[in-house]
């Protein structure tokens, strides 16, 4: 916060008129002498604008995150980075004491995360991976998991607004000014294994966050006779970036962990449980868990709500039916006695811990968000239609195709209009997560996207997709914006981008006649 002030002596020959404009000069440059108060400067900075809601920081969250692991029994995580670069060269900021500080604030009654500090001045942690190479010949811990991103976007001045007005007299000048500047921070976040470097598909963060700076200002000038005089006084105040960069990261440790370790981290957030997102979030958990630990977490979920006094051995029993008949009525389900996601949504809402797992290994290792069993045999890509394989389509229709993969992966889906021109339709603005669950079936255009294709014209279409087991890197010439042409002369092309950076790529093709 900053203030100015200038004022000019006036002396005491004045005509009848300019006491009281004096007396006004004098009345303003007394609401600006007292300087600022050095202890308002962290207030000044406190961002007020975070990406989900107008709190200051995430400190609270980051104390519920720790209630919320150590009530689902989350411990002996460890981690380490190297720190969240800066791939704008526009932000300052010590990231990796940010997601140390986080990490810890999260941990002190539960002990879920321990960080694990590695020297980061070696590329890439080599000199992390060389350790678990060598495992044997080391004594202390090495992380389970280590934590990678970039802030990915600034944009400076994204909105610029000012207003101004003034008054001009022939013998006094008054003139008031407003202005404000929002810029927008993005930071990316993921998480890979350590053992395999490989990035943990659907564990990631991708948050933005808007940086507002305010002025105001205001000018008086005139004439006392033959002397003339002038006062100015403004007023700035801009939120740092600093701070706007530390709460994304404290947002982005919250969903991280809380994706990784599969415990509702939205509560923390204050986010409703109705909310679609965080209801596909715990859809995709649900449908990765086998039936055994779905059963399991019920009966420790039902003991600890004193619903259920069985033994936690996964296998369902009369009474284990009739816990779960009784708190669904309780809660406004339907008391059928078995285990859905309904019935498992409900029970995460819940804000009782679980009971203790005897099954559990004395010193667990705690390991990603459950996916399925692997399929037998390499991954694969089916693209059908509601058509067959090879459909047909008349002028002004509109396409209805599903893909499927036997195997979670990452995909990306491209399509080539009857002209020749290409786009990538999956990945897109509208859904940016590229993971899939296997044996899952997505429609493309994916579901609740607001766009369609439509045939407009006669001719043959195509749709491709690439798919990958781990994390597939976009080869360069493929990085364009979604839904817009890309500069390439043909699918081949991207099929052979796909298989230069990976071999073992996934692949399938559909062909359409437009009639």
């Amino acid at each position: 916060m900053k203030t100015q002030q200038s004022l000019v002596t006036v002396f005491p020959s004045i005509p009848s008129p300019w006491p009281a404009v004096l007396a006004l000069s004098l009345a303003l440059a007394g609401c600006v002498a007292d300087p600022p108060k050095p202890e308002t400067a962290t207030v000044a900075t406190a961002v007020k604008t975070p990406a989900a809601k107008t709190v200051t920081n995430f400190t609270p969250a980051l104390r519920c995150m720790d209630d919320l692991l150590l009530a689902y029994g989350k411990r002996d995580i460890v981690i380490t980075t190297a720190g969240i670069p800066d791939s704008t060269g526009k932000v300052m900021a010590g990231t990796k004491e940010m997601l140390i500080t986080a990490a810890s604030k999260m941990s002190i009654k539960s002990k879920a995360l321990t960080f694990i500090d590695y020297d980061t001045e070696r590329a890439d942690l080599l000199a992390l991976f060389q350790d678990i190479q060598a495992a044997g010949a080391f004594q202390h811990k090495l992380p389970n998991y280590y934590i990678r991103g970039a802030i990915t976007q600034l944009d400076e001045n994204a909105i610029d607004a000012q207003q101004g007005a003034g008054i001009a007299l022939p013998f006094l000048d008054l003139g008031v000014s407003r202005d404000q500047v929002s810029s927008v921070v993005s930071i990316d976040m993921n998480v890979g294994e350590t053992t395999s470097r490989m990035i943990l598909p659907g564990v990631n963060a991708s948050n933005s966050l808007v940086i507002t700076r305010t002025g105001k200002g205001g000018e008086l000038g005139g004439r006392l006779g033959k002397v003339g005089f002038s006062f100015n006084m403004s007023l700035n105040k801009a939120e740092g970036l600093g701070s706007g960069v530390r709460a994304l990261i404290e947002l982005g440790m919250i969903e991280l962990v809380g994706k990784l370790t599969n415990v509702p981290y939205w509560k923390c957030l204050e986010i409703e449980k109705t909310n679609p997102v965080m209801i596909e979030q715990a859809r995709e958990w649900y449908d990765g868990m086998k039936p055994e630990d779905r059963v399991k977490l019920v009966q420790r979920k039902l003991a600890g709500m004193n619903y259920y006094q069985g033994p936690v051995n996964g296998i369902v029993s009369k009474e284990l039916t009739s816990a779960i008949g009784k708190f669904q009525a309780e809660n406004g389900l339907i008391a059928d006695g078995r285990i859905n996601f309904e019935l498992y949504y409900a029970l995460l809402d819940a804000d009782q811990p679980l009971a203790a797992d005897p099954t559990a290994a004395a010193a667990p290792v705690v390991a990603a968000a459950p996916r399925p069993a692997a399929a037998s045999g390499p991954l694969t890509v089916k693209l059908d239609t509601d058509r067959g394989p090879r459909p047909t389509y008349r002028t002004k229709e509109f396409l209805q195709a599903r893909v499927q993969l036997s195997g979670d992966g990452i995909l990306y889906c491209y399509y080539r209009d009857n002209s020749g021109v290409i786009a990538r339709i999956f990945p897109n603005r509208f859904n940016p997560d590229s993971f899939v669950r296997a044996g899952r079936p997505m429609s493309l255009p994916p579901e609740g996207s607001p766009f369609k294709i439509r045939f407009d014209q006669p001719g043959q279409e195509q749709i491709v997709c690439y798919a990958s087991e781990r994390d597939l890197p976009l080869p360069a010439n493929l990085k364009a914006a979604d839904l817009t042409p890309l500069k390439v002369a043909s699918l081949e092309e991207i099929a052979q981008a796909f298989r230069k950076s990976n071999p073992n790529v996934a692949e399938a093709k559909l062909e359409i006649t437009v009639r």
